[in-house]
């Protein structure tokens, strides 16, 4: 039976092992899919790829892009690229189908071509190719991000694209099935190596039986006989009947030995009588008085062979000869016999009783040894789940698979990321780190070769504003006037800081602040981007005053300020520069207490002051009038407000009857000359950053950035 159902077994689990093997290779499905997108009947000069696709399998996918000629990948948020792209077509593509097998797209019509869009600032990154391009994708950050590519503007975007993801198609249930088998064929093969032991055992207890008990009590007791006759030196005795038992012949035993004629004239001696047939048996047999009854030993109890198969079977034949041994007690009078010494009370109650607490005692041992069978048994059962544990545990260790790759690794890749809604509220900057290393670093670049060429046309590109007109200026003044100095240079080697906002809409502003090492004072860079398609331009350059430090903004971006909002501010944008532009102009200004005092403050005084000394033959007006359309308001960490904005310092001078009025050579290269008997006007141009403190808090504006640059003039 136990080979019928070893081979049952072993067949069972070659197909168990089979089907879990046959998972892993015969119908493994395919390691990757790949989603193509069908063929587009509308080309336009740009394709956007949305983060539907984007977010295909978090991210983890190869993108392969193909077209006959130049390829451009561009990187961006899916608001900037929507706000490049404006009125153009484009063909969108989003996610794939259910099946895989495609990806959907759809053509948006609009212009048909655009300007190139390589190098815009609101790329995080690019990459380029020609025929064929493979792109890995990676977030760059927090955000719905999208893919721009393009050819060049004006020939057909790429729209052979395709993805190729991991199939997570998975095989669940093929290492359990392998497990399972294993465990089967193993199972099996213990039962065809495990021999039985029935006869070995029949054997055993049957011998540890006939130690116990004769297997023919007549003849066990024409043994005994014998046994009592050699001992007594007399002649065998005659054969037994085969009725008779060892109980009857103990007891034929001790009557010839209480019989002083059978003893050899022993008695008439003296001498106990001695039998010696009866000496090798326990005291209680052999009718001999007791001194002590602790002294009675175990000998009348055959101890069994310490083999827990046969113990069983010994117990119970010991308890049923026990049982006829107790029948030749005192009670059925064979134990009846008086002491050898006359006048001493005998003690054969005592023996009689010893007798029955050692057959109880017997009857208890077998008892315990059957007890012992059973724990035997249990530990037979316990090695037998210890061997089928190992099994399984072989089968689970053997044979070594791979984990399975569509299981999910710790820890959910969802709670990495924020939240939609959080996303929303919050708002990103406009500007990583790295684009604005970039920005600074080409902004940099641009201003330094327009400044050795002394030509403002190389500055177009990054320089607009006030920025532009201060250069431009001074590369005129320069062509002329060997010594004029020129602009404090920009430079990009060491980033103190930025301020970059949140704003989606245009324009945007950031702010850097820089120092290089032809900079006296660290740099104030304010830069705009006029449009989506433009790049970030510098507009204003003006040093950070000695003793100021710029107020903490948030590092994850900041909110632009109305110019008319007084909400939480000592006072609007719009409100703090008319102040200063009172403050500047008249030295009683009802506005003085309102700033802190500041030392590009007293230079303006000191200034206007000296020019009215020099030149008594003239009176002399001074303004301060604000562009305000190039103001910018950016909120601070603390609710205040930074404002940028460019005033023109005006000097208008009048001469007194006709008197000669003198200007500079700097001067001079806008006026046509240097002396005039009508008048004159100078124009300065005059960037200043003030910081508004938030309501409840410091009562003055601080100036913390201001210059003064020569720009335009002319004689009355």
């Amino acid at each position: 039976m136990r080979s019928k159902i070893a081979i049952v077994l072993a067949v069972l689990g070659l197909l168990v092992l089979g089907t879990g093997i046959g998972q892993r290779t015969i119908w493994l499905p395919p390691a990757t899919l790949t989603a193509s997108v069908p063929a587009v009947s509308s080309p336009a000069p740009l394709t956007v790829i949305g983060p539907e696709l984007l977010n295909t399998r978090d991210g983890k996918f190869t993108m392969t892009i193909k077209n006959d000629g130049p390829i451009q990948l561009a990187v961006a948020r899916e608001g900037d690229i929507t706000g490049w792209i404006g009125d153009a077509a484009y063909t969108e593509v989003g996610a794939a189908t259910e099946d895989f097998a495609a990806l959907s797209s759809e053509s948006k019509t609009g212009a048909a071509s655009v300007p190139n869009p390589s190098g815009s600032d609101m790329w995080v990154s690019e990459e380029k190719g020609s025929g064929e391009l493979s792109y890995t994708w990676q977030a760059p950050g927090h955000g719905d991000w999208a893919l721009l590519l393009s050819s060049d503007g004006k020939a057909p975007a790429p729209t052979d694209i395709s993805i190729t993801v991991e199939n997570q198609q998975g095989t669940p249930w093929a290492v359990p099935l392998m497990v399972i088998g294993s465990a089967l064929l193993a199972l099996a093969a213990l039962l065809f190596l495990i021999a039985p032991r029935k006869t070995q055992d029949a054997a055993a207890v049957a011998g540890r039986r006939s130690a116990v008990r004769p297997a023919d009590p007549a003849t066990g007791a024409v043994e005994v006989a014998k046994i009592l006759a050699a001992r007594e030196g007399s002649e065998p005795a005659p054969e037994a009947p085969a009725h008779q038992t060892i109980a009857d012949i103990r007891r034929a035993a001790a009557a010839a030995k209480n019989n002083p004629a059978d003893d050899g004239g022993a008695a008439a001696a003296g001498k106990a009588p001695v039998n010696d047939a009866t000496s090798a048996l326990p005291l209680s047999l052999r009718g001999e008085p007791l001194k002590d009854e602790s002294t009675l030993g175990e000998e009348a109890v055959v101890p069994a062979k310490d083999d827990s198969g046969s113990k069983k079977d010994a117990g119970k034949n010991s308890d049923k000869d026990s049982d006829k041994d107790s029948g030749s007690g005192p009670d059925s009078g064979s134990g009846q016999g008086g002491s050898p010494k006359a006048g001493k009370p005998t003690r054969w109650s005592a023996a009689a009783r010893k007798k029955a607490g050692e057959a109880k005692d017997e009857k208890n041992e077998f008892r315990a040894s059957g007890e012992q069978s059973r724990v035997k048994a249990v530990k037979a059962t316990t090695r037998w789940g210890a061997a089928l544990a190992a099994v399984l545990l072989a089968g689970g260790v053997s044979p070594a698979m791979a984990a399975d790759p569509t299981t999910p690794a710790p820890g959910n890749s969802a709670e990495a990321q924020p939240s939609a809604a959080a996303e929303t509220a919050t708002g990103f900057p406009n500007l990583l780190d790295s684009q604005v290393q970039r920005i600074a670093d080409s902004v940099a670049s641009v201003v330094a070769t327009g400044d050795n060429a002394k030509n403002a046309k190389e500055l177009e590109s990054r320089v607009g504003g006030t920025a532009l007109e201060v250069r431009t200026a001074n590369y005129k003044i320069r062509s002329a006037v060997d010594t004029q100095a020129a602009v404090e240079p920009v430079n990009a080697t060491v980033l103190l800081a930025k301020i970059v906002t949140t704003t989606q809409t245009w324009p945007r502003t950031a702010m850097f602040v820089t120092k290089g090492e032809n900079n006296q004072l660290p740099q104030m860079l304010t830069l705009v981007q006029a449009s989506a398609r433009e790049n970030y331009k510098l507009i204003k350059a003006t040093p950070l005053l000695p003793g100021q430090t710029l107020p903490k903004v948030d590092k994850e971006g900041t909110a632009a300020v109305a110019k008319d909002d007084a909400k939480g501010l000592l006072m609007s944008p719009d409100a703090a520069v008319s102040a200063l532009s009172d403050r500047l102009t008249k030295e009683d200004s009802s506005f003085k207490a309102s700033f802190k005092d500041s030392i590009y403050i007293t230079s303006v005084f000191d200034l206007q002051k000296k020019v009215a000394a020099d030149a008594k033959d003239a009176s002399y007006v001074f303004s301060h009038k604000a562009n305000t359309e190039q103001m910018v308001s950016l909120r601070t960490a603390d609710g205040g407000a930074m404002v940028v904005v460019g005033y023109t310092f005006g000097i208008d001078a009048t001469s007194k009857e006709n008197a000669n009025l003198t200007v500079g050579a700097d001067a001079a290269v806008f006026t046509g000359g240097t002396e005039t008997t009508k008048g004159f006007t100078l124009n300065y141009a005059e960037p200043v950053v003030m910081y508004v403190p938030p309501a409840g808090g410091e009562d003055q504006i601080t100036i913390l950035s201001a210059t003064r640059d020569l720009v335009g003039g002319s004689f009355k």
